[in-house]
């Protein structure tokens, strides 16, 4: 099930819990969820180890889950429909939509279009 970055990821994650990464907490928004869950549902058939990975997100004291709400929705639309063509998808949208409301000054991802759109990317 692994992808490309997924060993610098897990890395990255490992400094995020030993506190060496300066960071006590992540944000992900149900649609970033959504694609997590669907991806390994997708890619490994277990229902069962979909329900492991889903729980422990759900679960996890140091993930804050943020919601899409209507005013974040059609935002996000609009800034889809403008910055769309430097790669962002719609779910990409959402996040850099709810980073920018919530003051959240970094983003955890490889998606290198997340750099066209000013907001620092780690790892």
């Amino acid at each position: 099930m692994k992808d490309s970055r997924h060993d610098d990821a897990i890395g990255y994650l490992r400094k995020i819990e030993s506190g060496e990464a300066g960071v006590t907490k992540l944000y992900t928004s149900d649609y970033i969820i959504d694609e997590v869950v669907t991806t390994i549902f997708a890619r490994t058939g277990s229902l069962e180890l979909t329900k492991e990975y889903g729980q422990a997100i759900i679960d996890s004291k140091a993930i804050e889950r943020l919601p899409v709400d209507e005013e974040t929705f059609l935002q996000s639309w609009e800034f889809f429909k403008r910055m769309g063509s430097v790669g962002l998808s719609f779910t990409d949208s959402t996040s850099a939509i709810l980073a920018k409301k919530k003051g959240i000054n970094a983003v955890f991802t490889f998606d290198e279009h997340f750099k066209k759109l000013e907001l620092n990317t780690v790892p």
